[in-house]
């Protein structure tokens, strides 16, 4: 009776102690897994952050040739206007023609009840349209306000080189923004009143198709000196360096 008692102990004691091992074993188990699971999260994260390096860098080289492409051609209009002073335009009449564009504004002007007091704004869009039957890359528009220091325009402008200028470029929207074309833009304006500006998005502009510096403003501060303001527009692209007037201006008087 009593060898049957030890053996029924000693049976106990051994389901006790695999019950213990199986036990450890399956938290082994669960801990290997949640390492595996880590592993796996580590490892979509890293081939993540690699995709992101390498679509960053090819869209910063892609912008960095772009602004290059729209340096070379600021050159190309200054040089194009150099060679026009010391020497006659050739008539449009001798030339084949295979790029157009058409250019206007289409705007509106708030007047303030008392105008000797308050702003007076003008809103609007400058609108470009390829008239020709080429595509026209790298557009660059002018937006002259005369005299200078009259008024200030502000719109859908980023600022280059700025964390904004680098989010939009990866995003569509970014096709209804636009930029500064010079570093020193701010004494541009001081001394010409010219924003020089280029859209964000630098895709051709195709024949037929239409680009637009939208919802832009023009804010007039109120002067005893300066009685008026005039705006004119200016439309250049690689294919017409020389430059293309628009076909209206903006004139007001207060």
């Amino acid at each position: 009776m009593k060898n049957k008692n030890d053996q029924h102990l000693r049976l106990q004691q051994q389901i006790i102690h695999y019950r213990s091992e199986a036990a450890s074993y399956r938290q082994q188990v669960q801990q290997l897994e949640a390492e595996l699971a880590k592993e796996k999260m580590r490892s979509a994260y890293l081939k993540e952050k690699l995709r992101e390096a390498e679509t960053t860098n090819v869209e910063t080289y892609k912008k960095k040739i772009a602004a290059l492409e729209r340096q070379l051609l600021l050159c190309e209009i200054a040089l194009e206007e150099a060679e026009h002073n010391v020497s006659k335009r050739a008539p449009t009449s001798d030339l084949k023609q295979t790029a157009s564009v058409l250019a206007l504004f289409h705007y509106s002007v708030i007047v303030p009840t008392h105008l000797d007091e308050e702003e007076l704004t003008i809103i609007g869009d400058f609108i470009i349209r390829n008239h020709g039957t080429a595509p026209l890359h790298h557009l660059i528009i002018c937006l002259r306000l005369s005299p200078p220091k009259t008024a200030v325009l502000s719109g859908k402008i980023i600022l280059p080189n700025s964390v904004q200028a680098e989010q939009e470029a990866l995003i569509s929207n970014s096709a209804e923004s636009w930029t500064f074309t010079q570093e020193n833009w701010r004494e541009k304006v001081r001394q010409s009143g010219e924003y020089w500006l280029a859209p964000l998005y630098d895709a051709p502009l195709e024949p037929g198709g239409e680009r637009r510096f939208s919802q832009f403003e023009i804010t007039v501060r109120p002067s005893s000196s300066t009685r008026s303001l005039t705006v004119d527009g200016f439309v250049y692209c690689a294919e017409l360096p020389k430059g293309v007037p628009a076909a209206n201006h903006i004139t007001i008087q207060w």
